[in-house]
């Protein structure tokens, strides 16, 4: 993996997601290739995090991953204990009766964790990032698609990669990267790609 910089972050009690799968995958894809970098700015880098809490920082590598959940109350094992209201540091759960939530839940879990009765659950989404990068010019990477399935995440990290080749340059110093990737994932017919992050 000669030119790559991956991260991933640490296990701990916020993973929504075990991502060895996206591991063994990043791995698989990354196996044989070589990217000429004499210096750190030069390499790919790629940052996977198992929460919002981003512990790996995907919003400054050129691909990135960020597990989330989208969160749904059992309305018959829900006590209306207020747990999950208390526990939200994003204030995105509004209560009347029952827990609700709006469009500031990041997706984090903590409402999930907090519950005792198992009321809440959610199932684990991604959200896939691009282009981001430190340095003289510092951007975010943007988010350019939210998927279900973790094949889907690898398959869009091979077209950044190969958007990346091609142009013979980092995917986050190309001028038109993030379109020349958005277009190929839409003509790539993508299945359960959504860009909306709606709880």
């Amino acid at each position: 993996m000669e030119g790559f910089e991956v991260e991933f972050c640490r296990a701990c009690r916020n993973a929504l997601s075990s991502l060895e799968h996206l591991k063994e995958g990043i791995a698989e894809i990354l196996k044989g290739k070589i990217w000429k970098a004499k210096k750190s700015h030069e390499k790919i880098k790629i940052g996977i995090s198992a929460c919002p809490n981003a512990c790996s920082s995907p919003q400054i590598k050129d691909f990135g991953v960020i597990a989330f959940i989208k969160p749904q109350v059992d309305l018959e094992k829900c006590n209306s204990c207020k747990a999950c209201f208390r526990a939200c540091r994003e204030n995105a759960i509004d209560f009347n009766g029952y827990p609700s939530f709006h469009e500031k839940c990041i997706g984090c879990g903590d409402c999930m964790r907090a519950c005792k009765t198992g009321a809440i659950k959610g199932e684990t989404y991604f959200k896939v990032l691009a282009g981001g990068r430190l340095g003289r010019h510092p951007r975010f990477a943007e988010i350019v698609a939210i998927v279900k399935d973790e094949n889907v995440v690898l398959r869009i990290f091979g077209e950044v990669l190969r958007i990346s080749y091609e142009r013979n340059e980092r995917f986050s110093y190309i001028d038109d990267s993030i379109e020349i990737l958005k277009k190929r994932i839409t003509n790539l017919a993508f299945s359960q790609v959504n860009n909306r992050l709606d709880c």
